[in-house]
């Protein structure tokens, strides 16, 4: 998730926590410093600050999408809920105004719903991923073969693959993805940030993948999908929804797409070299247009 959003969100709770806190103060009598039960406090703080950081967590290592969103609204109201009743011990219940009750009872169970809500979905994600990680895992094995920073394939093992599938199929499409002005990205949050949505991209083409597709980091911040055994419909229709996928995280991507059905005399060098240009030549245009 990038900085601006996680900022957004952090600045968010803190503006609702603030807001609330003084609309009590306002609105209800404290009570005396005697009767306040520390051990209540203790607890229900506790709980507060173990919500929060299981929301910080989320924000660190979750892509920004659906699944993301409702984990993150489920501990949002889950921690609304335990700081109403972190507040309840240090004010007279009878002063409390009617809205402190509904917001003490209400969006803890609402929160809890909706993070098991996010949680079944996480873990339909995640069985997805698991399917595309258990195709590869012989393979990984065997030839090691795998791009550091993003844990897919890397160029070379792509190659290998394609060569491997010009034997068993028919046909076989590729698209390659290019993140636009990536440079500026690196410049603008830091190359961490730029890592670090290389990553997410990965993670996200893996899931939205069949079994017997594969997706490696070719160079950079450009990557390759091999569809063994596709139509170029199907091909062009699946580049279309992964570029409609990753451009709904607030990230502009170039795409083509290269369907061969003649596969004698051709090997993955020459396929790769003739989508790459295909891609340079994408880019370059897109540059003329920008500048003038």
């Amino acid at each position: 998730m990038i900085p601006l959003t996680k900022m957004r969100i952090m600045l968010s709770i803190l503006f609702i926590g603030s807001l609330i806190l003084l609309l009590c103060g306002l609105q209800a009598q404290t009570k005396p410093f005697a009767i306040i039960d520390w051990f209540d406090v203790t607890t229900e703080g506790a709980l507060l600050i173990l919500g929060l950081s299981w929301l910080w967590l989320m924000l660190q290592a979750r892509p920004e999408g659906r699944v993301t969103y409702l984990l993150i609204l489920g501990l949002q109201g889950y921690c609304l809920g335990c700081y109403m009743d972190l507040l309840d011990e240090f004010f007279l219940h009878s002063s409390l105004p009617t809205w402190f009750a509904i917001l003490e009872k209400l969006p803890t169970p609402i929160g809890l719903i909706t993070l098991t809500y996010g949680l079944w979905l996480w873990r339909e994600e995640q069985l997805t991923i698991n399917e595309q990680l258990r195709t590869r895992e012989q393979f990984y094995r065997q030839h090691q073969l795998v791009d550091r920073l993003t844990k897919i394939y890397d160029a070379r093992s792509m190659r290998h693959q394609i060569n491997t599938h010009l034997y068993r199929y028919q046909n076989i499409s590729l698209i390659m993805l290019d993140i636009d002005d990536f440079s500026s990205i690196n410049q603008q949050y830091g190359f961490d940030q730029g890592d670090r949505l290389l990553s997410e991209m990965a993670q996200l083409l893996t899931s939205q993948l069949r079994s017997q597709d594969l997706v490696c980091r070719f160079a950079g911040d450009r990557f390759i999908i091999m569809l063994p055994d596709t139509s170029e419909i199907f091909a062009d229709a699946m580049a279309q929804h992964l570029v409609e996928t990753i451009e709904r995280h607030h990230c502009q991507i170039s795409y083509v797409v290269l369907h061969c059905d003649d596969l004698t005399n051709i090997d993955s060098d020459q396929l790769i070299a003739k989508i790459n240009t295909q891609m340079t030549e994408l880019k370059r245009a897109k540059h003329c247009v920008k500048a003038s």
